[in-house]
């Protein structure tokens, strides 16, 4: 695939090409440029659109995550790296309870489906944890595939 350069965070001098393949090389690299942009963000908050400014933690767990499903896919890979912008324009689309394994061990008594619409991207759905504590951890977020 053709390899496109985008801007990453505010500094100017990081320009890494995203690889825009499926080959287990190419995810293996997106996976690398997503942890390497989110693992600043462990252990900080964000104020989310959806909760009326209420913030969402980031854990390494969100962006372990984050990492392992939105590096599937180039396009993906560019919502991931714009997590702190998806979650402040994110509104609320549903909640949930926990079914599957990976959520039920991050201790989430609810989840939250969140979508958000990005500048040159569309899209993104962001999914969001409750515990019992009321904390909100980010989980994951990824390009809105059509259905």
């Amino acid at each position: 695939g053709i390899i496109e350069t985008y801007l990453l965070g505010t500094d100017v001098a990081s320009r890494i090409p995203i690889p825009t393949g499926i080959s287990r090389e190419e995810v293996y690299i997106r996976r690398a440029i997503i942890v390497e942009t989110l693992s600043p963000l462990i252990g900080t908050s964000v104020p989310c659109g959806a909760f009326k400014g209420k913030s969402v933690e980031i854990l390494y767990n969100s962006v372990d995550e984050t990492a392992t499903r939105a590096s599937r896919s180039y396009e993906s890979t560019l919502a991931a790296i714009r997590l702190v912008e998806a979650l402040r324009e994110s509104s609320l689309v549903k909640i949930d309870i926990p079914k599957d394994k990976q959520k039920k061990k991050m201790y989430f008594t609810k989840i939250y489906e969140l979508k958000a619409i990005l500048t040159n991207l569309g899209e993104v759905k962001i999914i969001v944890g409750e515990r019992n504590n009321k904390r909100m951890i980010h989980y994951c977020i990824t390009k809105k595939v059509k259905e």
